[in-house]
């Protein structure tokens, strides 16, 4: 009962907020991603809960695959590549929300925010982690960065990958495929366990990169997202954040 009552109160928590944002939500063309911080495992599964069970959101972190992983690497890239790919997503939204609430800014207080494409207009983001621990997945770093061009938004990527990120999702296809090669490989190498194919969303920093659209950030965070990419770290130095990405097409 507790548990349940929790999850309701965060259910209830983003319905009074989201209430303020309810007249892009009526545009038909809206498509909204939010990303959420917890301090906790459990935290980040009743948020999950609330997103993807009672909210029907997809969801991009945590990620896991709901069907059995197939035993062979031609199997998996013929029956669940094609849709793995497709549900980590291109990047391309009309309106992000962000609340980090549980994080500890390094150069900004403002944890509750949302930016909106200009009319007629996306933003293209990419959102990578680098490793610091495989089987389960944990990361050193997750890099999330926004564009109003998918040609930054691929570039970035590229340059990502290339540092050694995981490229979770970007409006390049290959990289996406790429995650999952290397998620099954993982996989496969650790004698077919299931947590070795999850992105479970455990990372010790969060650098969010808004410096190409600082101007639709809201006044208080431009100019400190324009000057250089927003931190967030654990309260506690020893301790880790837990991703939850959401998304909804609002069709």
């Amino acid at each position: 009962m507790k548990k349940l009552s929790r999850i309701l109160i965060i259910f209830l928590s983003f319905i009074l907020w989201l209430g303020g944002l309810s007249p892009a939500l009526a545009d038909n063309k809206t498509v909204l991603s939010i990303t959420t911080l917890y301090s906790s495992p459990e935290q980040q599964g009743q948020g999950v809960t609330v997103y993807k069970d009672i909210l029907k959101y997809a969801i991009a972190t945590p990620f896991a695959p709901d069907s059995p992983i197939p035993a062979t690497k031609e199997e998996f890239d013929k029956t669940l590549v094609p849709e793995l790919v497709k549900a980590l997503g291109d990047g391309s939204v009309t309106k992000a929300w962000f609340d980090f609430q549980a994080a500890k800014g390094e150069s900004t207080g403002n944890k509750l925010f949302s930016v909106d494409a200009p009319s007629g207009e996306k933003l293209y983001s990419v959102v990578a982690g680098k490793p610091l621990q495989q089987c389960p997945l944990k990361i050193q770093d997750t890099q999330i960065d926004f564009f109003l061009d998918s040609h930054k938004a691929a570039d970035r990527a590229e340059e990502l990958d290339k540092q050694g990120y995981f490229i979770y999702v970007s409006p390049v296809e290959e990289l996406r495929k790429k995650v999952l090669d290397a998620l099954y490989d993982q996989y496969s190498s650790g004698s077919n366990n299931p947590s070795c194919f999850l992105v479970n969303g455990t990372t010790k920093k969060i650098t969010v990169d808004f410096q190409d659209i600082y101007t639709l950030l809201p006044s208080q965070l431009q100019q400190p997202a324009r000057e250089k990419p927003l931190v967030f770290l654990p309260k506690n130095e020893n301790e880790f954040l837990y991703v939850v990405n959401a998304r909804e097409s609002v069709s």
